[in-house]
């Protein structure tokens, strides 16, 4: 390497400048390792001081284990969604949910990439990590959720242990990660009267119409609502995977015991298959799918339109029959298809549901149920804590509900060929 001035500061490390630059460079060896550092200073003495800043420092990190020329955040970063990528084409394979690692990859994308781009993982201390948080919030425009920070934090872990793993950082260079995020809110949700007014509507239109796309959507979406507050299973992938395999059905002294394998989800990655019990009022709308499906296969969807095809727009078409009922709006939020699993939960709790098996039934936890529905549990048991004798039942307790045209027809018919049939095939 030809230099035009060279200064030895100690043995092993010195100062040098090159043709077309003014700046100087450190160069130095670290465990047979050489390294060439540039100092981006033009006067000699302050370039002595920042080489011999760095030269110590390189050999603080070689002795505590970390290799020499820690990546940047944005290299060890993009390597952490390849893993994810990954992850996800195998999830897709064996029929498991992409949704977890999918939010992962656009955190990394819209948040830390941007924020940390430049540099290097090493050098991201505890002023870092706390400005990043402040802008983080600015970004995002509000505080965040609880549960929102806990996948910030878990995707970003992931690129610590990365670099950790690497030998470029020692746990004792990882940051603490916000953990300060806002209380659980309250979840819009719809009272039983209000249910009923959506599913009589459904109904209605279903006979009204004369197109025949539109009487497959609103057939399916009839049963697909019916389904969601019987079981309290997530709208979407939870539910939108059920196959015919999934369903188990007996007779218990007449009454229909259902129950269904959930396979795929937001939580079946950690937990596996979980089943859940069906309320049995849903073997009407269960006949009505059989009935629709002649030829179905032990392996095929059961929430499909009439022709075999995946919905498109069944979201859709319940929003826009929440907006022509003035449904849509609530005082904590917009309702959607998702607010029929927590109307399944919120009325289950009004009539007293044990909380474990709730949670357990739904796949969440306890504490779930306790930050988002936490306004509920008081006055689940204010007799018991008043001492007053209350006459009047909750008004959404599935106690006091009022049943479905289909079901009250459904309640006087025998299912004992619906269970042979169960028995003979293997699925219903």
């Amino acid at each position: 390497m030809a230099y035009l001035q060279k200064i030895t500061i100690i043995d092993g490390l010195y100062i040098f400048t090159q043709q077309n630059s003014k700046r100087w460079y450190a160069r130095f060896k670290i465990d047979k390792k050489h390294i060439t550092y540039s100092t981006g200073e033009s006067d000699q003495e302050t370039a002595k001081i920042k080489a011999t800043d760095e030269y110590y420092k390189r050999r603080a990190e070689h002795e505590l284990g970390i290799r020499a020329g820690a990546q940047k955040f944005e290299d060890i970063a993009n390597e952490v969604i390849e893993d994810l990528n990954k992850d996800i084409a195998n999830a897709k394979k064996t029929g498991q949910s992409i949704k977890t690692k999918s939010n992962y990859i656009g955190i990394l994308n819209k948040y830390h990439i941007p924020f940390f781009t430049g540099k290097r993982i090493n050098a991201i201390n505890q002023a870092a990590m706390d400005a990043f948080s402040v802008w983080r919030t600015e970004k995002f425009g509000s505080e965040m959720s609880s549960s929102s920070l806990q996948n910030h934090n878990a995707v970003l872990g992931r690129v610590f242990e990365k670099a950790l793993k690497s030998g470029q950082i020692t746990k004792y260079h990882i940051p603490a990660f916000d953990t300060k995020g806002k209380r659980q809110q309250r979840r819009a949700a719809f009272s039983w009267e209000e249910f009923r007014k959506i599913s009589d509507y459904i109904f209605d239109d279903m006979h009204r119409t004369k197109n025949k796309t539109s009487k497959m959507l609103l057939e399916l979406l009839y049963d697909y609502i019916d389904f969601v507050v019987a079981t309290g299973m997530r709208p979407g992938t939870e539910v939108e995977h059920v196959e015919w395999r999934d369903i188990s059905f007996r007779l218990n002294d007449g009454v229909p015991e259902i129950t269904v394998a959930v396979r795929k989800g937001k939580t079946t990655e950690f937990t596996g298959v979980r089943q859940v019990v069906v309320r049995s009022d849903f073997i009407a709308n269960l006949e009505d799918l059989v009935t629709r499906f002649p030829n179905r296969q032990a392996n095929e969807k059961v929430f499909l339109l009439a022709n075999g095809k995946d919905p498109k727009s069944l979201s859709r078409k319940f929003s826009d029959i929440l907006a022509k009922l003035n449904l849509k709006k609530s005082p904590y939020g917009e309702r959607t298809l998702y607010s029929l699993r927590h109307s399944y939960i919120t009325w289950n709790l009004k009539t007293k549901a044990d909380i474990a098996s709730l949670a357990k039934q739904c796949g969440t936890s306890i504490e779930m149920i306790d930050r988002t529905y936490s306004h509920l549990l008081p006055t689940m048991f204010r007799q018991e804590f008043s001492g007053v004798a209350y006459e009047q039942k909750e008004p959404d307790s599935l106690t006091r509900r009022e049943p479905s045209q289909k079901v009250r027809a459904g309640n006087i018919k025998n299912y004992g060929q619906f269970e042979k049939r169960f028995l003979e095939r293997g699925f219903v």
